[in-house]
């Protein structure tokens, strides 16, 4: 027994190392990101180049040295979003329910990043379990991202929607794999946002795309 328990560690780890580590917080890819977006504006541009990184640190709230530590992780960093969706792709492959994925991207296109998990789903009781389980394996793939969408359509019927929701990186990053199947319906749901489901009787048939991550 302790042997076979040394393996399911030593296979947990290799699988956690598998991932790209991205070497930037959640916090830190958004102050980043709006420093980028501020120096693109036409009234940074027309600083003096010493006064722009001051400016923006002001107006955004943020302490110069924090923002000029963002700016340094944010360079090295390189490209994030490819990384995430490797790391997406990895993670996601390790599901039951695998072989039924959809779409695994990230959006990078605002300060808040925001991953996308589809599937397809064969038995609806399901639902909130796999959602729990991608959102796990999200948050773990990808930790700069603020929000989670995942969403689901029927196997037999594509183009139904059964459920989507969103959650925060937070929050995700609470549900433990190991007790995803006992408490999924009780405690992780709980940890969801603009949750809808066809086991709650909500109406999904006006649902299309990629669940919108605006609160």
């Amino acid at each position: 027994m302790v042997r076979i328990a040394s393996l399911v560690v030593i296979t947990f780890a290799l699988q956690a190392s598998a991932l790209e580590p991205l070497n930037i917080t959640e916090e830190e890819f958004k102050m980043y990101q709006q420093f980028r977006a501020a120096s693109s504006d036409e009234r940074v541009q027309a600083m003096k180049p010493e006064a722009r990184l001051p400016a923006i640190a002001k107006d955004a709230g943020f302490k110069l040295k924090d923002l000029q530590a963002a700016i340094t992780k944010g360079e090295a960093a390189g490209d994030v979003k490819a990384k995430c969706e490797a790391n997406l792709k990895e993670a996601m492959a390790t599901l039951e329910f695998a072989s039924r994925l959809g779409r695994l991207e990230l959006d990078t296109s605002a300060a808040q990043a925001v991953a996308y998990v589809q599937w397809f789903n064969e038995e609806p009781k399901d639902l909130i379990v796999e959602a729990s389980f991608a959102a796990a394996k999200a948050a773990e793939a990808c930790p700069i991202a603020s929000t989670i969408a995942v969403w689901a359509q029927s196997k037999a019927n594509p183009k139904q929607r059964v459920f989507q929701a969103l959650i925060g990186v937070g929050g995700a990053g609470r549900i433990k794999l190991d007790k995803v199947k006992d408490f999924a319906e009780t405690r992780y749901v709980k940890l969801f946002e603009k949750l809808k489901s066809v086991n709650n009787g909500d109406d999904l048939s006006a649902e299309a795309g990629a669940p919108s991550a605006k609160p």
